[in-house]
């Protein structure tokens, strides 16, 4: 685009003193950092051999912001634009009207703080409502997150497994709730990593890379899907009959323990590196996964009641699906660990 500030730019390295090598920096950038001749900057030599500049020197202090003007935005995309603008990374959203905000609009504004985190009013008129992000991105670590997330799924389905043991659905009563932290925290997630991405300050101090980081958003998904099977039990638990005599000891229950070990295994991988962990959880997975397929198959062909035998074949869909999600965050576990392993050599 015409006007836009250049991003590249070819300049020599040039030699002085007879023993060092130099090369300027553009005038453009000091002067949009606003720094002067003396201020000092931090250079970080990357593993792949890049050079990273940072202005630690910068008097200039910039922030993230969107305008959302409702009039071009229909009523039933509002929340959308909403979300898009948190995802985004903005630290200011602002949201303006031409007349007064209706009911709709407000009860859209906070259906969508009440699905973030962090997110606040910081003022509001007739026709303007600011929003502000609270939450620095660079204090809160990643894989605490994603830790969260898994302790969230892991305790649903815990709780799916005794209800179908004692009967008491009392401890399904606040499955939305858990539902909706999953989904927020899957917000958070993938904020962070879009702004990993974008900034070289917060990946320095959350220290993830940003080819990790991008690893990390798979991984973020895949989480929120089995966070949606896990919810799909709970309600199909708490809301209908199950069949007499069901039993954890045999399929389909069965196969949520070695779900429950393998996830297990895997959310501690992120931290530690032990690939023989990652294959024993992916094997254990992928048999699992095999005898649900099979258990379906032959539920089909079995007498027993139809309205037992649907409740039975979605718990056996559902947890089915959570395995193969998890066998999806092995592979990409596989991938994250062989990039740390890996080096860069001079051919």
């Amino acid at each position: 685009m015409a006007g836009s500030p250049q991003k590249s730019e070819i300049r020599k390295i040039q030699l002085t003193g007879g023993s060092t090598y130099i090369v300027s920096l553009p005038k453009n950038w000091v002067m949009e950092h606003g720094l002067n001749a003396r201020d000092q900057i931090r250079i970080e030599w990357r593993p792949s051999g890049t050079l990273r500049v940072i202005p630690e020197a910068s008097s200039v202090t910039k922030r993230r912001e969107v305008n959302i003007d409702l009039s071009s935005v229909p009523d039933e995309m509002l929340f959308d634009h909403l979300i898009a603008a948190y995802l985004s990374g903005n630290q200011l959203i602002r949201i303006q009207s031409k007349k007064s905000f209706s009911r709709q609009h407000r009860k859209v504004f906070r259906k969508f703080i009440g699905s973030t985190r962090g997110i606040e009013i910081s003022s509001e008129s007739e026709n303007t409502i600011e929003m502000i992000s609270l939450i620095n991105p660079a204090e809160m670590p990643l894989y605490s997150t994603l830790n969260r997330m898994y302790l969230l799924i892991s305790s649903q389905v815990r709780d799916v497994v005794e209800v179908l043991s004692t009967g008491e659905k009392d401890l399904l009563e606040d499955a939305e709730d858990r539902e909706g932290e999953v989904d927020a925290l899957r917000l958070l997630l993938e904020r962070q990593v879009g702004q990993i991405l974008e900034s070289a300050s917060i990946e320095s101090n959350l220290g993830t890379s940003r080819w990790e980081a991008a690893e990390l958003s798979k991984v973020v998904r895949t989480l929120e899907r089995m966070g949606d099977h896990s919810f799909a039990i709970c309600a199909l638990t708490r809301d209908n009959e199950s069949p007499k005599g069901i039993n954890t000891g045999t399929l389909p229950l069965s196969a949520i323990p070695i779900w429950q070990s393998s996830i297990k295994l895997l959310i501690s991988n992120f931290r530690k590196r032990r690939i023989s962990e990652i294959h024993q959880a992916k094997a254990q997975l992928i048999s699992a996964r095999k005898d649900l397929e099979k258990y379906e198959g032959d539920l089909r062909s079995t007498d027993i009641d139809i309205k037992d035998a649907l409740f039975l074949d979605r718990i056996s869909e559902s947890l089915r699906r959570m395995c193969a999600y998890s066998i999806n965050m092995a592979e990409v576990l596989l991938n994250i660990q062989a990039h740390r392993d890996s080096q860069e050599v001079t051919n």
